[in-house]
């Protein structure tokens, strides 16, 4: 169930936004075309968080159909020409299952700090799109979807490959090699929508090929767990995995030397001329100037951001690390609050595809029980939308119903490349 609010809009068109009245803090924005945009919670992916069209008259109606349902869409059609859409009118619409998926995983996208291979992300960002588009009648729209899926195939199409051929011959647990194998089927579907051969996809569908013939595994071995996720960077302001979240202060006199390591494969030059960092306050919250990061890669190990950076009378212990894009307009989230949900989310999921691959509960509860070792004792929700320490512990214990243990579940299934880290770890 969405509300339905209204604005006047351009040249008498009204702009329209279907929301929930429910706050929440893991939400990301996906715009799917010109002036349609959708919203969703990673805390609640059963439903939409929010639907905004500007100029609704002038919208692409399949679109509009394909994420409301027809009845819906008829319903604020018929509001706004009466000229009684007013605010707060509930609207019941459809559950768009492919579309919540697509919305899910760019929102991982960007808030899932995890050290997840991108190429198999991408991968089947592409493939969900190539999915969403079977639902559109118009042809126009249509195959602009498809064509995006193709582009992004083609451009993860090398490190997926990569990742494939190294597998070959390995017994791999069930969920990973069915999810593998959705990719493979998604890149020869794409390779039909070209013309001619295309030598990029159709190395995928090799790779696939040696990768298929080995045995499948009954399930997979629950070893020594990673670490636990942590996290310093606001991805409303940085993407996840363009930079970690170990950020580092070192003092060097009256400055302080700010090391943030990069992920692999680096960011683009566009991107990563536009990092910055400043120093905040962890008492009052005051920013010093913020300062532009520089790419090393001379180091040994992993490439880094850093730069020095004064203190300016400041105490290195009374400091926080706030890495940005330069470009960002969101405001940076409480430190206490971010750290929270992210690490919450990160862990979470982290079980649920560990879970999947033993198809056991024993991994999924070790890793939580670490969770809750690392959370300080609060009561109430650990953030908005998310659960409380309580109800952590209440699932390690026997069982909670707490609809944030359902996130991975359907729309909000684990990844490949969630299952392929979970493997990889093990």
């Amino acid at each position: 169930m969405l509300t339905l609010r209204t604005a006047p809009g351009i040249l008498g068109r009204p702009d329209v936004r279907l929301t929930s009245s429910t706050p929440a803090d893991l939400v990301r924005t996906t715009e799917l075309a010109p002036g349609v945009a959708v919203e969703i919670d990673l805390a609640d992916p059963s439903r939409w968080h929010a639907i905004d069209v500007r100029r609704w008259t002038a919208a692409d109606r399949d679109l509009l159909e394909a994420l409301l349902g027809p009845p819906a869409v008829r319903e604020v059609t018929g509001l706004l020409a009466s000229g009684d859409a007013k605010v707060g009118v509930p609207l019941e619409v459809a559950p768009a299952t492919v579309w919540r998926r697509l919305a899910v995983i760019d929102a991982l996208n960007w808030w899932l700090q995890l050290p997840l291979n991108q190429g198999l992300l991408d991968a089947e960002r592409a493939i969900v799109r190539a999915r969403a588009a079977t639902s559109l009648r118009s042809g126009a729209l249509r195959r602009t979807f498809v064509d995006r899926a193709v582009v992004l195939a083609r451009r993860s199409a090398d490190e997926v490959s990569v990742y494939l051929n190294g597998l070959a011959g390995a017994s791999l647990p069930r969920a990973l090699f069915s999810g593998l194998s959705r990719l493979a089927g998604g890149y020869a579907s794409l390779a039909r929508e070209v013309d001619g051969p295309d030598a990029v996809l159709a190395a995928v569908q090799t790779a696939w090929e040696r990768v298929s013939l080995a045995p499948l595994k009954s399930a997979a071995s629950v070893g020594v767990l990673p670490a636990l996720a942590s996290s310093g960077v606001d991805p409303r302001q940085v993407r996840a995995r363009i930079v970690g979240s170990d950020v580092q202060l070192v003092p060097t006199g009256t400055a302080v030397r700010v090391v943030v390591p990069a992920f692999v494969p680096l960011p683009s030059p566009v991107v990563a001329d536009r990092l910055m960092v400043r120093l905040v306050d962890r008492r009052s919250g005051e920013a010093q100037m913020p300062t532009l990061l520089t790419l090393d890669t001379s180091a040994a190990g992993m490439p880094v951001f850093t730069e020095v950076v004064p203190l300016r009378g400041a105490s290195v212990e009374d400091l926080r690390a706030e890495v940005f894009d330069a470009d960002s307009v969101e405001p940076a989230a409480s430190d206490t609050d971010l750290r929270r949900a992210q690490l919450v989310l990160s862990e979470w999921r982290r079980a649920a595809a560990e879970s999947r691959l033993s198809r056991s509960l024993r991994a999924r509860n070790r890793r939580l029980v670490r969770l809750l070792d690392a959370l300080a004792p609060t009561t109430g929700p650990l953030f908005q939308g998310g659960p409380a320490r309580s109800d952590i512990s209440d699932l390690v214990n026997g069982s909670s119903n707490h609809p944030w243990f359902s996130t991975t579940a359907a729309a909000g299934g684990p990844l490949v490349a969630e299952l392929a880290a979970a493997y990889d770890d093990h």
